[in-house]
């Protein structure tokens, strides 16, 4: 039972890595309604900005958060440009030919400036001192716990914004009817910018996250977190963030289980076949596209 009780602790928790993920992927689909393959990419090269500031200044780490901040918000906001005559002219494919190529250039940087293109660790400051806490005869990380709770928080933080602000209604209006958006006075231009730069914002947090839990990063990294997280949100339904919070946490809990219980080959085929089942059976995903 302990060890049931422990691996449900941290299949949440690496669910809830993939549920961030995945929520600033469904913002942007509600501010240019396009899939941000690159997404996961930024979230790579955040790590990695925050990995050469901790080596240049000798392990500090409120450096290396604020550099990761930063970077960021200005890598996700200098792709908004990019999108931005695409969506106008409601080239969907191009999105993602363009989204797929912004992926490509950040894991090809990774690859020939940072560590020579190898992996590289975090020191165990970063990654909550390696400390487990005990609760009888259960043993938790501590990162687990501390990435746990912060998803919680931070997606009730985004959805509160999201219904209870004037600019979180902004982007909503956007993606329900743009046009009728623009003519009530919203500007496209500006909000799509707020948008990206939430998103941003929430990649470095999705950034200090993963290195808490996983602890390691490298050029490789961006694409796995892609290909899962936008199966993912096919898997709840594009643009829908409380279906895709949802999602992400209960297949983090499926993949947990999987591992603890079944041979590890086994992992990824009930992963991708509880998917591929939902996706046969309801097609606009499990809670439906938001629109």
């Amino acid at each position: 039972m302990e060890s049931f009780i422990a691996q449900v602790i941290n299949g949440l928790a690496t669910g809830s890595i993939y549920a961030l993920i995945v929520l600033g992927m469904n913002l942007l689909v509600l501010v240019r309604d396009i899939v941000h393959q690159g997404y996961a990419h930024i979230i790579m090269i955040t790590m990695a900005a925050g990995w050469i500031t901790l080596n240049t200044s000798g392990g500090n780490i409120a450096m290396a958060i604020a550099v990761m901040v930063v970077v960021g918000v200005l890598v996700t906001m200098a792709t908004e440009p990019l999108f931005r005559p695409l969506c106008k002219r409601g080239a969907q494919l191009e999105t993602i030919v363009l989204a797929m190529s912004v992926g490509i250039i950040l894991t090809e940087f990774m690859s020939q400036f940072v560590n020579s293109g190898g992996n590289f660790a975090f020191p165990a400051s970063m990654r909550g001192g390696g400390i487990t806490l005990t609760f009888g005869l259960i043993r938790l990380s501590l990162a687990n716990i501390i990435a746990l709770i912060s998803a919680v928080v931070v997606a009730l933080v985004l959805l509160w914004f999201m219904h209870k602000t004037q600019q979180g209604r902004a982007i909503r209006a956007m993606a329900q009817n743009l046009r009728v958006a623009k003519m009530l006075g919203i500007p496209f231009g500006m909000t799509g910018m707020i948008g990206f730069g939430i998103a941003g914002f929430l990649a470095a947090i999705i950034a200090i996250l993963i290195i808490m839990t996983i602890g390691t990063c490298g050029p490789s990294l961006g694409d796995t977190f892609a290909v899962k997280s936008v199966i993912l949100m096919l898997f709840a339904g594009m643009g829908n963030l409380k279906g895709g919070l949802l999602s992400a946490l209960f297949m983090g809990l499926i993949e947990a289980m999987a591992l603890a219980y079944l041979p590890g080959s086994w992992t990824q085929a009930i992963f991708y076949g509880v998917i591929m089942l939902v996706i046969i059976w309801k097609p606009n995903g499990l809670f439906g596209t938001a629109k």
